[in-house]
């Protein structure tokens, strides 16, 4: 009956009662950018040339134009830019410093499923406070915020689990819990 313990903890949450998550309002503050103009902030800017060509690689799988600004694309598409809805591998061509044009193809999950997997999967502090600025703190939605596994939350007392009995002021819980009526076995065991 402890979130300290693994035991009684939330697999979900590890017992934290939250998680992060991606935020879609984070990735794509400005509506009036196109993906050339960098709509897409964690992947615009100073970052390697891979994001910027998988986007038009993208873009070009979609049919979409990657000049038009983000609020006069398709619900579709940008449901497909953030989650990688109807992508999967997309030939990414480009010319090299030589003046060569090379292709690759390259996997695309979506810019919020790697956002979430990348802060998951790093072992970098550093990293990890970067993505979490593209990110919000939510409750987990496995255990609703109560911080416990499922099998401690389904024993109740007169209809009261323990996660409802600590939400409750120490006034409201003195009350619950002085006005219980216990069966002979149930006060014994209590």
């Amino acid at each position: 009956f402890s979130f300290n313990s693994p035991y009684g903890a939330c697999d979900s949450c590890d017992g934290l009662g939250t998680r992060f998550e991606v935020d879609p309002e984070l990735i794509v503050p400005n509506v009036d950018l196109s993906i050339n103009e960098g709509t897409i902030t964690p992947w615009a800017g100073g970052h390697s040339q891979y994001f910027k060509r998988l986007l038009e690689a993208v873009a070009e799988e979609l049919g979409a134009d990657p000049d038009v600004p983000w609020s006069k694309l398709s619900k579709k598409h940008q449901q497909s830019f953030l989650h990688g809805n109807g992508v999967g591998k997309v030939q990414v061509r480009y010319k090299n410093r030589y003046g060569r044009v090379r292709a690759y193809t390259a996997s695309f999950e979506g810019v919020l499923p790697y956002l979430q997997r990348r802060h998951s999967e790093s072992e970098s502090d550093t990293q990890r406070e970067q993505i979490e600025g593209y990110m919000r703190e939510v409750p987990c939605p496995t255990c609703s915020g109560a911080r416990l596994a499922p099998l401690p939350l389904a024993v109740t007392i007169d209809g009261h689990s323990i996660a409802d009995v600590c939400g409750m002021s120490i006034g409201e819980a003195a009350k619950t819990l002085a006005g219980l009526t216990l069966s002979e076995r149930d006060r014994i065991i209590a």
